[in-house]
């Protein structure tokens, strides 16, 4: 592909075509989208100032389209901003920690896990860190969320195009 991302898997692939072709905005409610997202995604992104900031803040995101959408929810980790890229910390008794870099505090290394929640790892304890090249975003809403909800979440995503005057995504 010409703009550097890695293409999708073939299932990956076949799963957001079945997406594409069976999303109706007529019959799609960004109303339950709404509460697909609240239950879904807003433990970690924010829409209008709701939710967490743990990934990507979502104001304007519908002016992405439907295919752009469809790529981020169904594969997270096909274009991941590096400032979300997941850091794995091994720990000195052999467990491992992973989740994204919040910041350094005193002895300790705080992170978000995938549930949005703040985790704190003491320095000490850590026998290695590095960063991987995944999101934190788990890689299977398209499982769990079945394909009437998933439209509702899709309506409502795309119902929060940029505002008029906004300068998002001018880069």
């Amino acid at each position: 592909m010409s703009d550097g991302l890695t293409p999708p898997s073939a299932e990956i692939q076949k799963l957001m075509e079945n997406r594409r072709a069976n999303f109706n905005a007529a019959k799609a409610s960004a109303a339950n989208g709404e509460k697909v997202f609240t239950l879904n995604c807003r433990p970690c992104h924010q829409i209008d100032g709701v939710g967490s900031v743990v990934g990507p803040q979502l104001d304007g995101v519908g002016g992405r389209g439907l295919e752009r959408l469809l790529e981020d929810v169904l594969d997270p980790n096909r274009n991941v901003d590096p400032a979300f890229h997941t850091a794995i910390i091994s720990l000195r008794d052999g467990e491992a920690v992973s989740g994204l870099f919040r910041r350094e505090e005193g002895a300790a290394i705080v992170l978000a896990n995938s549930a949005g929640q703040e985790v704190s790892v003491p320095t000490k304890d850590i026998a290695e860190r590095r960063n991987s090249t995944t999101s934190l975003m788990p890689e299977n809403f398209g499982e769990i969320i079945p394909l009437p909800d998933f439209n509702d979440l899709m309506a409502f995503l795309l119902a929060h195009g940029p505002k008029p005057d906004s300068k998002q995504d001018r880069n």
